[in-house]
């Protein structure tokens, strides 16, 4: 079905004439998985014919880079990475700009203020599973709760929260999944179960996101603590013997955007690229590609695949995304505590 919509999709754009003609170039740092530069990036400097300089990095160090460079700033956008969670920890990078079409948003995902430009939903928290180990527990890994099997002690990988944006996504969410009471962010236990998940990690963690999924598909874990586009874009691309699983717990979406940096030199383009992330064309491009695992914010244009199921089939939370921003540090520290003990 994918593939006769993008055909069809395909034509229509060829066939569309545009009214914006651009030129020059886009400097961009991205902590984006291939599919969001393949699918998003390169398709908007095909169209728009703009030179694009892309430097690919961990969300932190995107953020360390463009501190440092402030003061004579080289990159014009950071495309993917910037939630409240981060923006509120470096609220002087970014430059304010309404893309045009921001109306057209769920209300939710509109960007009244200017700084965020959210174009994906892109932050559920998922397990991928290694099939092969899986099948010599005995059992299937469904839930949080099956992660505290004993024997998969030292065969669950995770990320550092301290230095992964999805790392710190997923404690935020089986905090919440986890927990109980008015605030199950601050619930005992959540923070019990964070204990014990901490122990099973048996004082490991990964380098960063993608050595995740690619450590449960090499064989070097049973489980990864991961993120849903990570994931599905690792199955499209023929990763063979793991599946993601979405824990019965629940799952929240976390909206996931991208900003114009202060000072931008090649501003004309840094807005066009706003606006075209969240274009009726960039967000059906997504929706209907033939190989593409985003969600973007136009919820009712989403299309289930066999490795990306619709939301109603999901256990859904909705992240206290105002708590989690104000209070990552503290949630950063309880959790360095428990992981020094």
């Amino acid at each position: 079905m994918r593939k006769l919509i993008a055909l069809v999709l395909t034509l229509v754009l060829c066939l569309a004439a545009t009214s914006v003609v651009a030129e020059g170039k886009l400097v961009v740092y991205t902590p984006n998985p291939d599919a969001e530069i393949q699918f998003i990036l390169n398709t908007f400097a095909e169209k728009y014919d703009v030179e694009i300089e892309m430097l690919s990095m961990g969300t932190g160090e995107c953020y360390t880079r463009l501190s440092a460079e402030k003061d004579a700033p080289i990159a014009d956008v950071l495309f993917g990475g910037v939630e409240t969670t981060w923006t509120h920890d470096y609220p002087d990078l970014f430059q304010t700009y309404v893309a045009n079409g921001n109306e057209k948003l769920p209300a939710e995902y509109q960007n009244p203020d200017g700084l965020i430009t959210y174009y994906i939903l892109g932050g559920s928290c998922v397990l991928i599973v290694n099939e092969e180990l899986e099948a010599e527990l005995g059992t299937q890994i469904t839930c949080y709760n099956d992660l505290l099997n004993p024997a998969l002690k030292g065969m669950i990988a995770s990320a550092d929260p301290n230095a992964s944006s999805s790392s710190f996504a997923h404690l935020s969410n089986l905090l919440l999944a986890m927990g109980d009471g008015e605030n199950p962010y601050e619930s005992e236990a959540a923070w019990d179960y964070v204990a014990k998940l901490i122990d099973q990690l048996d004082g490991s963690l990964t380098s960063g996101s993608s050595a995740v999924y690619k450590g449960v598909t090499n064989g070097e874990y049973t489980v990864g603590l991961s993120y849903e586009v990570g994931v599905a874009g690792h199955i499209a691309n023929g990763a063979e013997g793991v599946r993601a699983v979405y824990p019965t717990e629940g799952v929240c979406w976390t909206p996931v955007g991208s900003a114009i940096v202060n000072g931008a030199k090649n501003i004309d383009n840094a807005k066009l690229f706003m606006d075209w992330l969240i274009s009726d064309e960039c967000q059906t491009i997504m929706a209907t590609a033939e190989g593409s695992v985003l969600r973007g914010v136009r919820t009712d244009l989403f299309v289930p695949t066999d490795y990306m199921p619709a939301f109603d089939t999901l256990n859904l939370k909705q992240e206290d995304s105002a708590y989690t921003s104000g209070n990552k540090q503290t949630i950063l520290d309880h959790w360095n505590d428990l992981w020094n003990k």
